[in-house]
């Protein structure tokens, strides 16, 4: 018990430490590399006992994959007190947690505490990421490939991946920030291939899933402001009005690249000139809010992107007069 202890506070103590050098590169493509990651990510059969740590503590986790008629079908459990359940098969994902009614979305893989990097397309990253071999070392008693991922434009956060050079899974997977330390760390404890896992997974095609939740067709929305300056990549995924009083509504666009995602508020503030009282940014973990008031809106980023990058997006925001 006291060596299990010991090993967990390494691991958080290590949240504050920058990646150290490592052994020298090796030779091959680095984009290959990350490809196969990938691909053998979603089409193997695998087990991995994990734990996701971050601003709000430490999660375990276990997850389960194998495809079944080339169709995905996976399990995600949280091994601690609150035992979180979500099961994939095919597009669905349903989730389950105790005190609380079961649903289903429709996605192609789980997102919940697993690294969407993993899920990427990395020819498409490579227009806005370069990849670095950072050569070899041990997870474990595992030997693995070091892949340093820097955002080019320096306006996104950086990866480093341990991937496994026998299995090509991911063993961990570190979000740093640009001052180069990890704000998330995602670090596999365990691996079991074989085709137990497989034949306990079957068990769950049979079971009777919670129903999708419909997502309601929005309406197009129309506003009088809009994003000039976007980081490259990103796209437009969603607009809608929330409503802050009787009288008063928000406005909102939602914006994503496939692995980070932001969204802009907008709405009155009162203020009619430039205030700096209202310049204000606040980081937790991954996520940066910031908000600023300018002719008369106060105006929020609320994302996964450093500040100095937040804090153009939300400068570039132009209004029409109406």
């Amino acid at each position: 018990m006291k060596k299990s202890w010991l090993s967990t506070l390494l691991l958080v103590g290590s949240l504050s430490m920058p990646i150290q050098a490592l052994a020298q590169p090796q030779t091959g493509s680095v984009e290959a590399l990350l490809q196969k990651m990938g691909q053998t990510s979603q089409s193997s059969t695998y087990e991995l006992s994990f734990i996701n740590i971050n601003s709000q503590g430490i999660v375990p986790i276990r997850y389960r994959h194998t495809l079944i008629d080339g169709k995905p079908l996976a399990q995600l459990m949280q091994m601690d007190s609150t035992r979180r359940e979500i099961v994939q098969r095919g597009d669905e994902i349903s989730y389950f947690e105790p005190g609380l009614d079961a649903f289903s979305l429709r996605n192609d893989h789980i997102v919940d505490y697993i690294p969407s990097i993993i899920y990427q397309d990395f020819n498409e990253l490579s227009g806005y990421y370069n990849f670095i071999d950072a050569g070899r070392t041990h997870i474990g008693d595992i030997p693995s490939r070091v892949v340093r991922v820097l955002s080019k434009n320096n306006d996104r956060y950086d990866y480093v991946l341990f991937i496994d050079e026998e299995r090509y899974l991911p063993l961990r997977v570190d979000l740093l920030d640009k001052n180069n330390d990890i704000i998330e760390q995602f670090r596999v404890i365990t691996v079991n291939e074989g085709s137990e896992v497989g034949t306990e997974l079957n068990s769950l095609r049979t079971v009777n899933m919670p129903p999708l939740l419909l997502v309601p067709k929005a309406k197009p929305l129309v506003y009088n402001w809009s994003v000039s300056q976007l980081p490259e990549g990103f796209k437009e995924v969603k607009r809608s009005n929330h409503q802050i009083s009787e009288t008063e509504f928000s406005q909102s666009i939602l914006f994503s690249d496939g692995l980070f995602d932001f969204s802009i508020y907008v709405n009155k503030s009162g203020q009619h000139v430039n205030s700096p009282e209202r310049d204000k940014m606040l980081r937790y973990g991954r996520n940066t809010i910031y908000t600023y008031d300018k002719e008369g809106n106060e105006i929020t980023f609320i994302g996964q992107l450093p500040f100095p990058t937040a804090q153009a997006i939300v400068n570039s925001v132009v209004f029409t007069k109406k």
